[in-house]
């Protein structure tokens, strides 16, 4: 056997052990992506789980921004009368200061 007939027959083999893996690869890709769309359907699938999650959490998010604001201005309810009563108070407790101070100052003209 001469060193042509030999370095065809080398050729002939990585030619075919190539044209095996294409083939190989080829299934495990058909096997992959059933829809043949270029994207492995098992990946296809957990997108579509996320996308469906995602859209669960929006609605949730949604309906739990909605039951906090009923009015809608975008202050949860409980925190804007939490800040009315806070302001009534702090009112009543200037009017009650200066009546207080109002009988101090009274007082102390009357003892004068």
């Amino acid at each position: 056997m001469d060193f042509r007939e030999l370095a065809n027959k080398a050729r002939e083999a990585a030619e075919n052990t190539l044209k095996q893996a294409e083939a190989k690869f080829n299934e495990v890709k058909a096997n992959l992506d059933k829809d043949g769309d270029g994207v492995p359907d098992q990946l296809e699938g957990v997108m579509n789980q996320a996308k469906q999650a995602a859209e669960q959490a929006r609605t949730k998010f949604d309906e739990l921004k909605a039951n906090l604001d009923k009015d809608g201005d975008g202050i949860p309810d409980q925190l804007k009368n939490l800040g009315e009563q806070a302001q009534q108070a702090a009112e009543q407790a200037r009017a009650r200061a200066e009546e207080l101070a109002k009988a101090a100052q009274d007082r102390l003209g009357k003892k004068s």
